[in-house]
C-alpha cells in the first residue's frame, strides 16, 4: 500500500471533528496532528477520538505534513494564515471555507486550494461522506493532483471549481439549507406554542415529502400553497393569524410574492 497522505487539521470544531470522522475510514489517510489555540477537555477527547497529538502552540506544528487543513471560522482565517505563514510549511495548505478566496492563503506555502464539503454540519451529524460534494481548488497541478487524491478517497462526488463558482454555490447553499431551517424553527414554534409541543410531528411527513419530490420534479413545478394559487383569501386568514408578530407577517409577504414571482416566469 503506498503510503497514507499525513493531514494536519488547524481547529478542532465541528468541521474538523466531521474532517476527522472521514479520514478514519480509509487507512490511505492519516492525521497526525491537530491545532487549537489553547488547552482543554475537548482538545483532550479528540486527541483521544482521533489519535492524534493536539498541540496548543503553532510553533510546535510539524512543517512536514502533506496536507495542512484549516477548518476554523470564516473571520479567523486570515489570523490563522499570519500564525502560519512564519512556519514554511512544506505541504499544500487549504481551507474549508465556502465563502473565502484561495488567494488568502498565498503566504502559507508554495501549495494552496481550497477542500470544501458542500455539506452542513453540526455536533453528532451523521454525515454520508460518499454523496457529499467535495469542492477543490488549487494554485498548481500538483497540489490538485493531491487534492483529487484526498477527496477521491473521501468521496464519489468530486469537482473542481473556482472560488468565484464556490462563492455562488455557498449562496445556493444558504437559500437551500440554512433559511429552510429557519422556516422549520418557525413553523415548530408555531404549532408548540398555539397547540402543542408533541403535535410538531404533524410536519414531519409533509417536510419529508416536500424534499423527496425534489428527486423527481424541479422546484418550480413541485411548487404548491396559497401564493402559487394567487388565493388572497388564504394568505388573509394566515396574515391574521401572525398579526401579533410584525417579523413573521413581513417574512410570509416576501416569500408569498417571491412564489408568484417565479411563478409568473
Amino acid at each position: 500500500m503506498a503510503k497514507p497522505l499525513n493531514i494536519i487539521v488547524i481547529g478542532i470544531g465541528n468541521v474538523s471533528s466531521h474532517l476527522a470522522d472521514s479520514f478514519q475510514k480509509t487507512k490511505q489517510v492519516k492525521l497526525v496532528q491537530a491545532f487549537n489555540h489553547q488547552s482543554s477537555k475537548k482538545t483532550v477527547a479528540y486527541s483521544k477520538q482521533y489519535h492524534c497529538e493536539v498541540v496548543t502552540d503553532y510553533k510546535k506544528i510539524k512543517i512536514d505534513a502533506d496536507i495542512y487543513i484549516i477548518a476554523v471560522k470564516d473571520d479567523v482565517i486570515a489570523e490563522v494564515v499570519k500564525k502560519l505563514s512564519a512556519l514554511k510549511l512544506k505541504g499544500l495548505v487549504v481551507h474549508t471555507s465556502g465563502s473565502v478566496d484561495v488567494g488568502v492563503l498565498k503566504n502559507t506555502s508554495t501549495q494552496i486550494g481550497v477542500y470544501y464539503p458542500l455539506q452542513t454540519f453540526y455536533e453528532k451529524a451523521i454525515i454520508d461522506w460518499s454523496s457529499t460534494p467535495l469542492l477543490i481548488e488549487a494554485n498548481s497541478k500538483t497540489a490538485l493532483a493531491k487534492l483529487k487524491l484526498l477527496a477521491g478517497l473521501i468521496s464519489k462526488n468530486c469537482k473542481i471549481v473556482n472560488s468565484t463558482e464556490r462563492l455562488r454555490l455557498h449562496l445556493a447553499a444558504v437559500f437551500a439549507c440554512n433559511f429552510t431551517n429557519a422556516l422549520y424553527v418557525s413553523a415548530f414554534e408555531l404549532i408548540e406554542k398555539n397547540i402543542g409541543k408533541k403535535d410538531v410531528a404533524l410536519l414531519t411527513p409533509i417536510m419529508l415529502h416536500s424534499f423527496q419530490k425534489l428527486n423527481t420534479v424541479h422546484p418550480k413545478q413541485a411548487q404548491t400553497g396559497p401564493a402559487m394559487r394567487n388565493d388572497k383569501v388564504v394568505m388573509k386568514k394566515h396574515l391574521d393569524l401572525l398579526k401579533s408578530n410584525k417579523e413573521l407577517t413581513a417574512v410570509y409577504k416576501l416569500l408569498s410574492q417571491l412564489i408568484i414571482s417565479q411563478q409568473s416566469k
